[in-house]
């Protein structure tokens, strides 16, 4: 089968069409024929070999899938052989690929009819759905900075706080995803290109803050999001995409110790024993799709052999939404 693999860490150069041997579904597992496999931050952080979970080189990638049972292995009950299911594989991977074989219990059903494109950009959500409601434990009222609500994560941030009644300000570094990210329902719109986040939110909170900043970014400006907080306000990094915060974080929280501020890391492996707890987000997440509660946005399709492109634009800061590889897909599909 095809699939895109790294044999050494890099710029989106080292990510490499192979023909490799298909996997075969063992006992307890299943096999998918994969439909749409999202590329995402931990994508990226594999790639340039700054993940904290890195696997053995080579290595193919990916870590959300949607797709179609082709096989069953030994003692799988639940799903048959042309089951619409979407898959996640935080702990395995492997899902830059035709085919992948993973352990059925981490291949969700999807209903009926169930579009696998949207399906492909879910685990998005799934991430987002936990950072605001165990994490963080939001409240109807409540305020919320995302930083990059453009992206994948933060607008599935931004939709999902919209939908847990929140008062959301979306933090975007252009003009085309400030305007994509007014008509995802954003209360306020802050271009950090243009404006500044701190004065701006100041404004807009009428001095007090905000009560949650969300942060993919890191690097040496984290610790300046602190000011952006609410007394006992919290701060959650979910990626690293400048790296480690470069100071010390908790001198900085001592710093401002009068407003009690919080820093939450958050990282969806915390959920790797629990695929329980997985499939109810999945269940839960595709029903507010059906229901048009939530609505992914998808930037791009494209080949899969197109995956040093998806990430280029990755790299250069240029997705508004979700790009997804499709293996059964000849040409390249742009949405936006």
């Amino acid at each position: 089968m095809r699939a895109i693999r790294i044999h050494e860490t890099g710029g989106p150069d080292v990510l490499r069409l192979d023909e490799v041997p298909a996997p075969e579904a063992g006992p307890g597992q299943v096999l998918v024929k994969a439909h749409s496999i999202g590329i995402g931050i931990a994508d990226q952080l594999v790639r340039t070999g700054r993940y904290p979970w890195m696997p053995p080189l080579p290595a193919i990638p990916g870590i959300e899938m949607s797709g179609t049972v082709a096989a069953t292995g030994a003692g799988v009950t639940a799903l048959r052989e042309g089951d619409p299911v979407v898959v996640s594989a935080v702990p395995e991977r492997n899902c830059y690929a035709e085919y992948l074989a993973i352990d059925a219990r981490w291949a969700f059903p999807c209903p009926s009819g169930f579009d696998l494109a949207i399906a492909g950009c879910l685990m998005n959500y799934r991430v987002a759905y936990r950072i605001l409601h165990a994490a963080a434990r939001v409240r109807a009222g409540d305020t919320i900075a995302i930083v990059g609500a453009a992206g994948g994560v933060g607008s599935a941030l931004l939709q999902l706080a919209n939908a847990a009644g929140m008062e959301t300000v979306a933090l975007v570094r252009s003009r085309a995803k400030a305007a994509f990210a007014s008509g995802q329902g954003a209360d306020h719109v802050i271009d950090t290109s243009r404006e500044d986040a701190h004065a701006r939110i100041q404004e807009i909170t009428g001095g007090r803050g905000v009560d949650l900043v969300v942060d993919p970014v890191g690097g040496d400006g984290f610790t300046d999001h602190l000011d952006l907080l609410a007394p006992v306000g919290m701060l959650v990094l979910y990626g690293m995409i400048d790296g480690l915060p470069g100071s010390d974080v908790f001198q900085a929280q001592a710093g401002r110790w009068a407003r009690s501020p919080a820093v939450r890391l958050f990282s969806i492996h915390a959920y790797d024993a629990y695929p329980d707890i997985t499939g109810a987000d999945m269940a839960l997440l595709m029903d507010m799709a059906a229901r048009g509660h939530i609505d992914p946005v998808i930037h791009a399709e494209l080949p899969l052999e197109m995956a040093r492109e998806a990430h280029e634009m990755l790299d250069a800061n240029a997705i508004i939404g979700k790009v997804l590889l499709q293996p059964h897909r000849n040409e390249s599909h742009y949405a936006r």
